[in-house]
């Protein structure tokens, strides 16, 4: 959502010196529009358009036609000095975008509209935030239940959230959304049941012992082992703002039936505008010859669909699962040139069951990467249609292969 310059910042004079402001050329070189691109600009290439740009100031991004583009300043290496400008853009089909820039003080920033929200809460009164605390070894929902609001952290933007269980299971569920608002705030606590239809949506995923909605495993050889079970495990939010929200999850000490043990990094990012979220995966002490698995929940006789477009692989299933019987898409996209295989799980038994598996190739240097996405047909009735969906997991890999200039 654009917004016109002259409503927010009421400064004499600043639409004459945008006039002269320095210039970012962003090109969208693919066939199609893109809507709700998120573009990252490194400090370094405002710097360079800024020389004099103070530590504590920021940057005001404006059209051609006098509107400010939402956007966030991130700190993306914990030195409390934001490094990344992220825009969010409507980007033409084969065109140059050109953006002013002006610097401003931290008191002249614009309020945009929150579009993406992070949230992890304790159960009981009065719902602090949770900051520090170390992943449950528990593995069962009615421990954790009473610890953590909506079992741990949970992530949001306008179209979808998701939530991890803060233990041994390292699940990941998927609220359905019915409202553009920030809902999970409130999520769990007081009265409220996610369990059950509510203004905003609700829970919409069966997960038990699968994947879920994209969780992660290490596999080696014909061995798969679930990320979850660690001697300390930890979750840190990096950034939170209208445009992304990014979040991490530590575990040190995975064990391994040899008794091998494997430290995972696992970063999550959600943007707004997108039914999917981002995640890319490290594994720090690799031997060499693991895998990352991550998958889809298959608790329903739904056949899974393939195909591919632009840089990425598509797997997806569509049908009656969600929680109350209605349609639900659900998508996993991974690079092409990092996909090793796909497989079904077993159905029952130990370890990690019902769930159509995708195997991933990593290296110490280069995250396993994958994109989960939820098409619910209560948030829009199109995702009824499967035809739909996949078209929509099509848009989605054209927008991640597109390859955003910015000079």
């Amino acid at each position: 959502m654009l917004m016109k310059l002259s409503k927010l910042i009421p400064l004499a004079g600043l639409l004459t010196a945008c006039s002269t402001s320095p210039i970012l050329t962003i090109t969208n070189p693919g066939e199609q529009p893109l809507q709700d691109m998120s573009v990252t600009v490194p400090r370094t290439t405002i710097t360079n358009k800024l020389p004099k740009l103070s530590n504590s100031q920021l940057i005001l991004a404006i059209t051609d036609t006098g509107d400010t583009i939402p956007c966030q300043f991130d700190d993306m290496n914990g030195d409390e000095e934001w490094d990344e400008m992220v825009l969010l853009m409507n980007l033409p089909a084969k065109a140059n975008t050109h953006v002013q820039l002006k610097a401003i003080d931290e008191n002249q920033r614009p309020k945009f509209p929150t579009r993406t929200n992070y949230r992890f809460g304790s159960q009981q009164p009065p719902y602090r935030d949770i900051v520090g605390e170390k992943r449950l070894k528990s593995n069962d929902s009615p421990t954790i239940s009473e610890i953590y609001q909506m079992e741990g952290p949970a992530w949001e933007n306008d179209l979808v959230g998701f939530r991890n269980y803060y233990d041994a299971r390292n699940g990941i569920d998927i609220f359905g959304k019915k409202t553009n608002e920030m809902a999970l705030d409130s999520a769990g606590i007081r009265t409220q049941n996610y369990h059950e239809m509510d203004n905003w949506g609700m829970d919409i995923l069966k997960v038990a012992n699968s994947l879920g909605a994209g969780a992660i495993a290490i596999a080696t050889g014909d061995t798969m082992y679930r990320v979850g079970p660690c001697l300390e495990g930890d979750v840190n939010l990096i950034t939170q703002g209208p445009v992304r929200t990014i979040l991490e999850f530590t575990f040190k000490g995975i064990p391994t039936a040899d008794s091998i043990t494997y430290d995972v990094r696992h970063r999550i990012s959600i943007y707004a505008g997108e039914h999917f979220y981002r995640s890319q995966t490290w594994l720090l002490n690799p031997r060499g010859n693991e895998k990352i698995v991550t998958g889809i929940v298959h608790k329903h006789d739904l056949a899974l669909m393939s195909d591919e477009h632009g840089l990425y692989k598509i797997f997806g299933t569509h049908g009656a699962q969600a929680y109350k019987g209605e349609n639900l898409g659900l998508g996993l996209l991974t690079p092409k040139a990092s996909f090793n295989k796909n497989y079904t799980s077993r159905m029952t038994g130990d370890g990690i069951t019902e769930t159509y598996l995708v195997e991933i190739n990593t290296t110490n240097n280069n995250p396993a990467e994958h994109y989960f996405f939820s098409g619910w047909s209560y948030q829009d009735e199109q995702f009824n249609n499967p035809e739909y969906f996949m078209t929509q997991m099509k848009a989605a890999a054209n927008k991640l292969s597109t390859i955003i200039t910015v000079q």
